[in-house]
């Protein structure tokens, strides 16, 4: 089946970067002027400050509205062809003369007024840890019921508007796993797991639930640390109408120094762009034959060609893709796996293919930057570079902090 342009761009839809230290709202600086100016002033603690370079192709309505705003000095981009897009007005993007650490305070108390109105029960049967648990969650200004057996949850749940259930793993007399596949009903419910268990144990129970349709945010391990709650809470915060789609964005692979790998292509617009061609495994003809004949046709060479492979090509129980895909590397192409979802993680893909790079999607940066020692995520990870397998996490626009990344063995961004 061939890939549409909507579901290719469905696979690119990406939310707001999350920051390695938790903060509601971010501030970047389109410039040095606007930079050292923010320094200046001095940033409020809920809030960091990112100094980045605009592109041409950055989407800018609605990419700096619900909890981010851009500062800019309109005499640093002069000239440039997206200034009038920077002067236009309600995007979220100030000059800095404008009054924008107001506008930092509205986004902060936004969130706040979001906090006390989400209303979170936690259900943890030990009497302790609950208390514990329940002052937690309530002094991150968070409205927090605690029930401590599963009959009482399941009695909220029924009678009152639930926005958030943070649920022990292990209960007395039933386990949650139990509980809540006994209530289908409530599998639009966002739920955070908590656990004392290995965390191999809990990303598994995290991923059963997952695969019965419940809205697992995450699975965290005891205690609870706030900023992993709330990086799951701003995920949620921000929602699905506040992901930033990559209509019109062209979606390039780089790495930190900013050398272009490739770009990422429809079959009917890769053949003229003049870069190396990325192409989505299911956008391409099922045989290697066809698609050697078009990059001929082209006057491109096979080592100009990266297929990108997802979990959901099933490539290893379908012969004649994975025929596809082993002739396309002998003839020179290379391989990359797009992993977009820590809830099925393809080791034995890992394993099988001779894949050359990794493209991580937007969801999994806040669980990148929780990754527990020894997660079922931090060992894929680990694999992957013991493989040579060069890691690339989602940043079109250029947001993320490249230091912070290289640290952690990230190459690049796409």
């Amino acid at each position: 089946m061939i890939i549409t342009e909507e579901e290719l761009l469905a696979l690119l839809e990406s939310d707001v970067s999350q920051e390695p230290v938790f903060h509601p709202v971010s501030l970047y600086a389109l410039d040095a002027v606007s930079y050292q100016a923010a320094k200046a002033q001095g940033i409020p603690d809920y809030a960091s400050l990112h100094r980045v370079q605009p592109d041409l192709h950055w989407r800018w309505e609605g990419a700096f509205t619900a909890s981010a705003i851009a500062l800019f000095d309109p005499a640093a981009h002069a000239g440039q062809p997206y200034l009038p897009r920077l002067m236009a007005k309600d995007q979220g993007i100030y000059r800095v003369t404008d009054p924008w650490l107001a506008e930092l305070q509205v986004r902060e108390l936004r969130w706040r007024d979001w906090l006390a109105g989400l209303s979170v029960l936690l259900l943890e049967d030990h009497p302790f840890q609950g208390a514990c648990i329940a002052q937690e969650i309530q002094s991150l200004g968070l409205p927090c019921q605690w029930v401590q057996d599963g009959e009482a949850c399941l009695n909220v749940l029924a009678q009152q508007e639930v926005g958030l259930l943070v649920c022990d793993l292990s209960l007395g007399e039933q386990d949650a796993i139990g509980l809540l596949m006994g209530q289908p009903q409530h599998k639009q419910l966002p739920i955070v797991l908590l656990s004392g268990h290995d965390q191999t144990l809990i990303d598994g129970a995290r991923r059963l639930l997952h695969d019965a349709g419940f809205n697992v945010l995450a699975a965290l391990a005891k205690p609870l640390n706030h900023g992993d709650l709330l990086r799951q809470l701003k995920t949620l915060y921000l929602g699905p109408a506040q992901s930033l789609r990559r209509h019109g964005v062209k979606r390039t692979i780089r790495n930190w120094q900013e050398e272009v790998l490739g770009q990422i292509s429809l079959m009917a617009d890769a053949a003229t762009t003049g870069q190396p061609i990325w192409l989505a495994l299911s956008g391409v003809p099922p045989h290697w034959e066809p698609l050697k004949a078009w990059l001929e046709q082209h006057g491109r060479r096979a080592d100009e060609l990266t297929l990108i492979v997802h979990k959901r090509d099933q490539l290893l129980s379908r012969a004649d893709r994975f025929a596809l895909v082993l002739q396309a590397s002998m003839a020179g192409g290379r391989l990359a796996l797009l992993l977009d979802n820590g809830q099925h993680l393809p080791f034995e893909e890992l394993e099988r293919l001779p894949l050359r790079y990794l493209l991580l999607g937007p969801h999994l940066l806040p669980e990148l930057e929780a990754m527990a020692t020894d997660s079922l995520l931090e060992r894929f990870i680990a694999r992957a570079r013991e493989l040579g397998i060069a890691l690339y996490i989602d940043d079109p626009f250029n947001l993320q902090d490249a230091a912070h990344w290289q640290d952690r063995g990230i190459v690049g961004h796409w």
